[in-house]
């Protein structure tokens, strides 16, 4: 196979970790693998300056194009992200397998199949902060989760005592304030973008936290494999278990028949091998993309029942790696590759995003097609914004592609840009505004142009004086419309659902 395969992460200085990656490459027959970083690619020279391994060592080397990418980069900064996103976007640059979107949007994807709703931890977004006192008092304690968060960092435990809003944090801190100041907390947690669920205790002999870490991937057969299962045991001052906070990774068959016997461990296991698979094949229904690897992190309950914690695309391999079996981390390396050897071959490799399914709304109520509307509007909170977006790219939206993709899932077809959606319905003055309106503002390049073209950004209101848009402050949120910024920019506001559909 004459191919070179390109294997993108965050850093390439400690190349001497990569060389499993190298042998795994040599195995499924590319006859070379290239190291580089976001940073290492000009898009406009088309050409990348990585590292190839040759004769033992490794040697600094500029080349074309790989045939094929596998990012395997956990991108911490926002820069580098950004110079990952952008690469990922070049179309002349095929990859191994695609990204998720924010936890939220997992959690709608998950939430869509009944089969696995029942497995999901019951989630609401922090939007407001009475959203979370209101869900505080019905719980008692809850789970604050970043919606862009990753290896556990952010995540907080907040509970009432007395008069006392208690604040934990991983590393063991722990702070309360007083519970008339909890409103400025946490409406301060929701404009980073957090997710609140339930507290679950989920403890080993009242201690540690532990979960399971379940790798599910694409095998040389472009199908979905069961690769394996560890759980993660965190330490005792942690709320979460990351192995990067000083967490241990153990054999799961073994861990599980100890602490619920043989025959337990065993139900256990084919349960989750079963609704991981599930889970893959869930999300690619819902994404409309073809995935290469999932790691899907789960608890156990006392009575035995499965929650799904979290889903990641890109499960980190050393997380796989126990004292006892290093076959099983090996293991993970080698599938993908095996997997990058099959697009290869089948050159299936690009899957473009295909427009999203329309549902039946022609016997929906005009209110019920609003709901239904805003429902996924809201599914996308926090997804980030990029302007010109790719049509129906659920990635990243700018203001009038977020518009269009959620009224054409309804089956209502909007035209692409803002000042064109503006010459729909027709106009409502901002007192009589209703939940489900369009609502159109200016851009400070455009505040000096007359008419039509003074239109530069598009949002649906929500009723309450609020309304749903994607902007580049935060990507989807959600914005008081007196806010001094968008109030001063505002234009109007357009109805363009009428009883038979979109006028």
């Amino acid at each position: 196979m004459n191919t070179t395969l390109g294997l993108m992460s965050a850093k390439t200085a400690e190349r001497s970790h990569f060389l499993p990656y190298v042998e795994a490459a040599n195995e499924a027959g590319f006859k070379r693998l290239i190291l580089f970083a976001p940073e290492d690619v000009n898009l406009a020279r088309r050409k990348i300056t990585g590292y190839t391994y040759q004769k033992h060592k490794w040697v600094r080397t500029v080349q074309g194009f790989p045939d094929l990418i596998y990012d395997i980069g956990h991108y911490r900064t926002i820069r580098d992200y950004q110079q990952a996103e952008e690469i990922k976007s070049f179309s002349r640059l095929p990859f191994v397998g695609d990204w998720l979107g924010n936890k939220w949007v997992v959690y709608q994807g998950l939430k869509a199949s009944p089969e696995i709703a029942e497995h999901l931890v019951e989630t609401e977004l922090l939007i407001r902060a009475a959203d979370g006192i209101s869900m505080l008092e019905q719980h008692k304690a809850l789970m604050l989760k970043p919606v862009s968060g990753e290896s556990g960092t952010g995540i907080k435990r907040i509970s009432l005592r007395k008069d006392m809003l208690i604040i934990e944090e991983d590393g063991g801190v722990c702070r309360g304030i007083k519970v008339e100041s909890a409103g400025r907390y946490l409406d301060q947690l929701a404009a980073k973008g957090y997710m609140m669920q339930p507290a679950l205790d989920l403890r080993v002999n009242s201690r540690n936290p532990w979960d399971c870490r379940a790798l599910i991937q694409k095998d040389g057969l472009g199908s979905w494999s069961f690769t394996g299962l560890v759980v993660h045991v965190g330490q005792t001052s942690r709320l979460t278990t990351h192995p990067e906070h000083g967490g241990q990774t153990l054999e799961g068959y073994p861990f599980l028949a100890k602490r619920f016997g043989e025959e337990e461990a065993k139900r256990l296991y084919e349960q989750i091998r079963d609704l991981s698979r599930r889970v893959a094949e869930q999300l690619e229904l819902y994404y409309n993309r073809s995935f290469a690897e999932l790691g899907v992190d789960l608890a156990i309950g006392e009575d035995r029942s499965l929650y799904i914690l979290e889903v990641n695309h890109k499960p980190g391999k050393p997380f796989m790696r126990t004292e006892r079996d290093l076959e099983l981390y090996l293991k993970s390396i080698r599938v993908p590759f095996q997997y990058a050897a099959y697009l290869t071959h089948t050159q299936a490799a690009v899957i473009p995003a295909a427009p999203p399914w329309s549902r039946d709304t022609s016997g929906c109520s005009r209110a019920e097609l609003i709901e239904q509307i805003i429902q996924d509007g809201m599914a996308f909170y926090r997804t980030p914004y990029r302007f010109g977006a790719v049509p129906w790219s659920i990635d990243a939206f700018d203001c009038s592609s977020f518009m269009q993709f959620i009224f054409a899932r309804n089956g209502l077809l909007l035209p692409r840009t803002s000042r064109q959606q503006s010459l729909l319905g027709y106009d409502v003055a901002r007192k009589n505004l209703q939940r489900g309106d369009l609502l159109f503002f200016s851009v400070h390049s455009r505040t000096h142009k007359k008419g039509l073209e003074r239109i530069g950004h598009v949002g649906i209101y929500l009723g309450g004086g609020r309304f749903l848009h994607s902007c580049k402050a935060g990507g989807v949120v959600v914005t008081e419309l007196s806010d001094p910024y968008w109030s001063r920019l505002y234009i109007k506001g357009r109805r363009v659902i009428e009883e038979d559909g979109c006028s």
